[in-house]
């Protein structure tokens, strides 16, 4: 047993060094190693590309699943934050229309204050609220 290992080391030694100095050597040696190696790559991405695929179906299907989970759990609350803006919004709305109505219709006679933002007649020399110089 002894006698056979001084045998093989040496076989596989001279072996790898032949392999190494036909890699660097040997164009035709390397591109048929490489062109191996290539093919392996490709197959084991179709593989991967299967599995990634079937990874990102069934990621996709919990994320809606959850959603709709969440959707449903608090339909009444999303229905009421929904409905406060709505009201929101109109009550807004007819505020503002309200106060373009009454810009449209009433003279410009309205001046206010520079200071505090109040109403103030037009021939004011002070303002009531402030009562800071105009």
């Amino acid at each position: 047993m002894f006698d056979l290992i001084f045998v093989l080391v040496p076989i596989l030694a001279i072996g790898v060094f032949a392999f190494v100095i036909g890699m660097m050597f040997v164009p035709s040696l390397r591109s048929k190693f490489m062109g191996h190696q290539l093919r392996m790559q490709k197959r084991m991405l179709e593989d991967n590309k299967d599995v990634m695929t079937d990874i990102g179906k069934i990621t996709g299907e919990i994320g809606v699943k959850t959603a709709k989970g969440v959707i449903d759990e608090n339909e009444d609350d999303i229905r009421h934050v929904v409905s406060k803006s709505a009201d929101m919004s109109k009550d807004a709305i007819t505020t503002t229309t309200r106060a373009i109505k009454k810009g449209l219709t009433e003279e410009e006679s309205d001046v206010y204050c520079k200071h505090c933002g109040a109403s103030i007649d037009s021939d004011s020399t002070f303002c009531k609220a402030c009562g800071r110089k105009q």
